[in-house]
């Protein structure tokens, strides 16, 4: 189906858990209002917080899309077994360091050695 009609099905569902949660909330102070102890919720609340929950789960489901499996062999069947061990990660393009492996200029060479010595 349509991905905006996944993200419309999540918005009902967390408006419908917003209005079970401020029923919920009403019916707690007409409990406490009229004094008549700690009651139960009604039922359609319940039913309402149930059911709204589910949609906003199947909803949210449907939206993040196709789920990986959770073997590591289905993935890395298809690559090369140079693939496998390739890590772009690692890549240096500009070594710091490379200031290193120049060629010492003399006079400064003699400067240190002198400083050292």
């Amino acid at each position: 189906m349509v991905l905006w009609l996944w993200k419309g099905l999540v918005g009902m569902g967390l408006f419908a858990l917003a209005h079970a949660a401020f029923s919920a909330a009403q019916h707690h102070s007409h409990t406490r209002v009229a004094e008549k102890g700690c009651e139960p919720l009604p039922t359609d609340i319940v039913l309402q917080t149930l059911l709204a929950f589910a949609v906003t789960c199947y909803g949210v489901v449907h939206t993040a899309g196709e789920f990986k499996d959770r073997d590591a062999t289905s993935e890395l069947k298809d690559k090369s077994f140079d693939a496998l061990r390739n890590r772009p990660s690692f890549y240096v393009f500009r070594h710091p360091g490379r200031g290193l492996f120049q060629p010492l200029d003399t006079t400064r060479a003699s400067k240190h050695e002198r400083i050292i010595f």
